[in-house]
């Protein structure tokens, strides 16, 4: 069928479940309204829409548009919120349009999975969207996009999406950087929410515009979302909702929704504030949770844990904060979602009090009865109203704020912004004294607070009651051409932090991982955890601070809290805090190190042992000292999960899926692991029956959560791959995925693969992914021939005896040269031994005598005009390296290889002093992150023929 933007409506329905009461789920107004801008003018620079009214489905018009207009529309939608998120509902609408494109039936649905689809994409179990979330650094084995020429919509932070941006990702291996920058910096849209909080973003994007002409590759699109915005841009820009939304039957409920807002002060000292608050935010919950859904909102997690320890019944109150582990908040909202979410059953069946922090106030879809919060900035208390009687279907609803007399002005988390608002609500109505035996039910009058009525209140608040945020230093071109060096990185690197949040002492946060797995020698702990390299899954985020006063067995910081805008500040000196305990330091299977606790620094990614303690079931808690779940097995890992079988599993499935255990399949799991324990080899066969017999017992209702997943995906497997580890574990996978190669030459892929028929392959791809995003056919051509020339410098005969594991006989014998071992990448001693067996130098990167040979065949290449400087460019970075120098390294015993009668090329040469100068040419040439583009084709395509042993004839 041929699409047109009537069908949008069909669109919408087909993709989004019904409503409650059966309503077919369609587009309000004001978005069928943005479809019909963005096809006749493009996007605006600002949507203008109140809290409620379906701001995530700028992502069904994204989709839609891309659909209509497949060859202009941005290949990427990035879906910033500056929030440490407890619930990513764009995230998880995101998921509904892709698993709809990928297998619906509606015939609108297909015709737009149709038009997405690219020439020469299988698509594979993905579909033709990808859908990511980046929390935190992401590894190759969780790729967050596998083609740059596939449609994508990607939800994060500022800070992981304004890092990738400006070439330093954070937990991002440095030869990653340039693949992430150019993905995000090309051929997207950025749609930022609550953009109020995000304003230094927004003026660094700007510099960016000028700095950098893009001459390939299309600049990013950025459009801005916020309920309490004042938009500084042209009306023509903004796109607002029309009086037809008001009339809408289901939009204007919403709107009108009735509540009001009543202020309460708590008297206070500095000394007692923290206890007294945590009681009367506890006390007035208490008293509104009979036959109501309650929400007590806190600006700290210290306070939010203060607060849910007092009312003490974890069956009544739950806790929710973003610092906390994507796979533990999967597991509590499908326990606690039916109870609080929108979609409930009205009236409520059993109370429920939610204590959150800032984490509520973007991204969730739920639905108070009651709303009992602390004092905050305009923009906070409205997005925290936004979720009271979010779909006007109530009668009344009572929202409660409570204001502690002694809050200075300069508040630790808000600045000045949270007395200011205070300040303005008192003075319109008075405060009522809150004593411990007042009845909060019995509180009247307050002020409206429907959507429409915040929305005629925001002019009126008072400038000192906004969050203002730190100034943004201004961007010049020598501090981006720094960034644009990613490999090596100059030395000292200009910070972006102040480019991302302004001026202000802070820094981005620590990832932490906890394995359960970790030896006692702490000196073996790299070679465990490559066994089973750390995801964002498992990770949780905290300030640097916070990380090492914990680890230093110091008090905790009480100001933690999960606004990206307002973070704690500059830690300590790491000598203040002591080095009393170690971590793993990781960044890849090449890259990490133990380090003190001192030693710690922003961006890191650390694994630590579980008996550390520091985390609980809702999240980071650095006073809880007992073990911590090791979720490593429950991690999604893009598809393509690993489970280590092993003692310690049983305690993993009693705390996530009791009734598994003793169950058929749980003890054939044990026996077939008992076996290979005593047999010293593990038999495939044995656990696949072991794991498809255990799926049978999985309760339907728990089939989509993290561990029962990962049990199905591996009973669908062809047959587990089961490897006995060095500690008796056994680790179950689906099969190994290619890397990215971060060393000399392991050059590690699912199998072992012919020079020539793999460099074809990659050609093949990589010609196939820039035809498909719309490069000019001369570009195409440079960017082919790097592909099929990129390996080259694996010619080198020491090289081949190390693809053949040292086998210097293999390699003599073998009738064509390999580009990739097959070897076991996790396996570092054993490709250390071949390494040392082939003679090849430490430390030299073939691709530099790619680089060399490429330029020789060059010149035998007819057309004259080709760009050479962008082929050796391109072959030689292929591995994230030459940006702008690959590693000189001297080879101590040279060889001469003839090259196809063109001549000879010996590796004396490999140090390639020409290659910064002709990196600078590039930039100029071709755009920053057009550059990045033209490398990332090359690289995503070998990846890609290497992950699927695919070779060309």
């Amino acid at each position: 069928m041929t699409l047109t933007p009537a069908d949008f409506a069909d669109f919408v329905a087909a993709v989004h479940p019904r409503s409650n009461d059966g309503r077919v789920r369609s587009p309000f107004p004001w978005q069928q309204a943005l479809l019909a801008r963005v096809l006749s003018d493009g996007w605006p620079a600002v949507i203008d829409v109140p809290t409620g009214l379906g701001k995530t489905s700028i992502l069904d018009v994204s989709v839609f548009t891309a659909a209509l207009q497949p060859r202009s529309a941005p290949r990427r939608t990035f879906f910033v919120v500056d929030r440490r998120i407890v619930v990513d509902e764009a995230y998880e609408h995101a998921k509904r349009i892709s698993a709809a494109l990928h297998n619906g039936t509606d015939r609108v649905v297909r015709a737009v999975a149709s038009a997405l689809r690219q020439p020469g994409d299988d698509v594979d179990d993905e579909g033709p969207l990808e859908v990511a979330r980046m929390r935190g650094g992401v590894t190759w084995e969780a790729r967050w996009v596998e083609r740059p020429d596939r449609f994508a919509i990607v939800t994060g932070t500022v800070d992981q999406v304004g890092s990738r941006l400006l070439f330093r990702g954070y937990g991002v291996g440095e030869r990653a950087r340039s693949i992430d920058a150019a993905l995000v910096g090309t051929d997207s849209l950025i749609v930022i929410d609550e953009a109020h909080l995000a304003q230094p973003l927004l003026e660094t994007m700007a510099g960016l515009a000028d700095l950098d002409a893009h001459p390939i590759g299309r600049e990013p699109v950025l459009v801005t979302m916020s309920a309490t915005t004042t938009s500084l841009v042209g009306e023509d820009q903004v796109h607002r909702m029309s009086p037809e939304d008001e009339a809408h039957p289901v939009a204007g409920p919403r709107l009108r929704a009735p509540k009001r807002m009543n202020v309460v002060e708590v008297k206070t000292s500095r000394a007692n504030a923290d206890a007294v608050m945590a009681e009367a935010l506890a006390n007035m919950a208490l008293k509104l949770a009979p036959g109501r859904v309650v929400g007590v909102v806190v600006n700290t997690v210290a306070r939010a844990r203060a607060v849910f320890d007092r009312i003490g019944d974890p069956e009544k109150a739950t806790l929710l904060i973003g610092r906390s582990r994507p796979i533990d908040r999967e597991y509590l909202l499908a326990h606690w979602l039916p109870r609080i979410g929108v979609d409930r059953e009205k009236p409520t069946a059993r109370p429920a009090i939610v204590v959150a922090t800032q984490t509520i106030e973007v991204g969730a879809n739920v639905d108070f009865d009651v709303l009992v919060t602390e004092s905050a900035p305009w923009s906070s208390l409205v997005q925290r109203l936004g979720r009271l009687n979010r779909l006007g279907d109530a009668e009344s609803a009572i929202a409660v704020v409570l204001h502690p007399t002694s809050t200075d002005d300069d508040d630790p988390v808000y600045g000045p912004a949270r007395v200011a608002t205070w300040n303005w609500l008192a003075a319109r109505t008075p405060p009522t004294p809150y004593t411990g035996r007042m009845d909060p039910t019995q509180l009247d009058g307050g002020t409206p607070a429907s959507p429409l009525a915040l929305r005629a209140l925001t002019p009126l608040v008072p400038d000192e009651a906004r969050i203002v945020l730190p100034a943004t230093p201004i961007l010049d071109e020598s501090t981006l051409d720094a960034w644009v060096r990613t490999s090596p990185a100059p030395h000292p690197d200009p910070p972006i932090e102040p480019f991302l949040h302004g001026r202000r002492d802070v820094s981005p946060g620590v990832q932490i991982v906890w394995r359960a797995d970790l030896p006692e020698d702490s000196r073996a702990w790299s070679a465990s955890v490559d066994q089973l390299p750390p995801v964002a899954d498992e990770s949780l985020e905290v300030p640097v601070r916070a990380v090492r006063r914990w680890l230093a067995g110091q008090v905790p910081d009480p100001t933690v809290n999960d606004d990206e805008a307002a973070s704690t500040p500059e830690p300590d000196e790491p000598d203040q805090l002591g080095r009393s305990r170690v971590v793993l330091r990781y960044r890849s299977r090449t890259d990490r190190q133990v380090v003190p606790s001192g030693d710690v620094r922003p961006g890191d990614l650390i694994v630590v042992p579980s008996s550390y303690g520091g985390c609980d079931r809702y999240g980071w808690n650095p006073l809880h000292r007992q073990p911590v779940i090791d979720v490593a097995d429950l991690a999604w890992r893009r598809g393509k999960p690993a489970l280590r079988v092993s003692d310690r599993l049983s305690t993993v499935v009693g705390y996530f899926h009791r009734t598994l255990l003793g169950t058929p399949g749980w003890t054939a799991l044990q026996q077939a692991r008992a076996e290979s324990v005593q047999l010293e080899a593990a038999d495939g066969d044995a656990y696949d029956k072991a794991i498809r017999v255990l799926c049978e017992h999985i309760e339907p209702d728990q089939r989509q959560l993290p561990l029962a997943r990962n049990l199905i995906r591996l009973a669908a497997s062809r047959k587990p791959k089961a490897v006995l580890l060095d500690n008796d574990d056994v680790l179950l996978s689906t099969g190994r995925v290619a890397i990215d190669d971060d060393s000399a030459g392991t050059s590690s892929a699912s199998g072992r693969m012919g020079l020539d028929p793999h460099q074809r392959a990659v050609a093949k791809r990589a010609g196939e992914f820039a035809r498909n995003l719309g490069l000019p056919q001369d570009l195409v051509s440079l960017v082919e021939l790097a592909a099929r020339w990129h390996d080259e410098g694996k010619r080198d005969h020491r090289f081949q005896i190390m693809l053949w594991g040292g086998d210097a006989l293999r390699a003599d014998l073998a009738t064509q040269p390999l580009a990739k071992s097959g070897m076991d990448p996790s396996d570092q001693e054993a490709m250390r031994q071949a390494l040392v067996r082939s003679g090849y130098p430490p430390g030299m990167r073939h691709e530099a005598l790619s680089a060399r040979i490429v330029a020789l065949r060059l010149g035998a290449v007819e057309h004259a005009s080709f760009d050479h400087d962008l082929v050796i460019h391109l072959a030689a970075s292929h591995h994230g390296c030459g940006r702008p120098l690959l590693p000189p390294v001297l080879d101590p015993a040279p060889l001469e290889l003839a090259i196809d009668g063109l001549g000879t090329v010996s590796t004396v040469d490999t140090v390639d002093w020409e290659g910064p100068a002709r990196f600078g040419r590039l930039n100029d040439r071709y755009g920053r992150w057009g550059l990045a583009l033209l490398e990332t084709i090359v690289r995503l395509a070998d990846i890609w023929c290497s992950a699927r042993n695919e070779e060309a004839s």
